[in-house]
């Protein structure tokens, strides 16, 4: 009798974990997986199941933004885009690598809405960072493109 309530503690013990881990954690680290593999239909999918962002953990909340910010900008969407990086930002990503790809992308947007200034703020920001080789040509390239757009106006 003694060992049923023991197992039967146990068992609501480890569901308790489940259902406290699925709520903090959410699929954000699945979502983001697939982010880096180029599937955003499958990473939207992912994220969307995330009913209650703000009851995710610190961590697990940056990248529910960093991810939705991808999503929107692979959908054209600046405004959300804008935002959602912004978000990611302002709560902390976990590396330097992943705070510089988002406020790279935060100068994309304003390359995009032609906010040449601010393109090039967010560009310094980067600039200011440790970046990877990939990162460096990105910088680059979208450097380059914010210089043809302003010679253009």
């Amino acid at each position: 009798m003694k060992e049923d309530y023991i197992s039967m503690s146990m068992m609501l013990l480890a569901a308790g974990l489940i259902i406290y881990g699925h709520y903090r954690y959410g699929t954000v680290y699945i979502a983001f997986q697939e982010l880096k593999k180029e599937n955003y239909d499958k990473a939207e999918k992912l994220i969307s199941k995330i009913k209650n962002p703000d009851l995710l953990s610190k961590g697990q909340k940056s990248y529910y933004h960093f991810t939705q910010g991808a999503i929107a900008s692979n959908n054209d969407e600046w405004e959300k885009s804008y935002s959602e990086w912004s978000k990611a930002i302002e709560i902390g990503l976990r590396t330097e690598n992943d705070t510089s790809i988002a406020l790279l992308n935060l100068a994309n947007v304003e390359l995009e809405r032609k906010n040449f200034d601010k393109a090039n703020d967010f560009i310094a920001k980067v600039r200011e960072l440790n970046l990877k080789p990939l990162v460096k040509s990105e910088t680059d390239r979208i450097q380059n493109e914010i210089n043809v757009a302003q010679q253009r106006v």
